[in-house]
């Protein structure tokens, strides 16, 4: 299949939460998982000045930085005990 760089496609349709209608983008064909985007492959999507750029979740770089020197300390409880009180 040739490759297009631009790809001209509308958005639909669709019946959503209380079959009030919903704005739907679909974007389906073997292009996709050229791509790189087969079955499975977790997305963002990212919205900004009109326009929709989706990027492999898998692929995104994370940054993170230090907020503070005190050390954090977490406590698991079951879920069955989970907001009990003792009285």
């Amino acid at each position: 299949m040739a490759f297009k760089k631009i790809r001209n496609m509308k958005v639909y349709e669709q019946s959503g939460y209380h079959y009030k209608s919903t704005p739907t983008i679909m974007l389906k064909g073997q292009w996709l998982n050229e791509l790189g985007f087969g079955y499975g492959t977790p997305i963002c999507v990212e919205c900004s000045g009109g326009k929709l750029v989706i990027t492999r979740a898998d692929e995104i770089e994370t940054t993170f930085r230090e907020i503070g020197t005190e050390p954090v300390m977490c406590v698991a409880e079951s879920a069955s005990e989970y907001g009990r009180r003792d009285a």
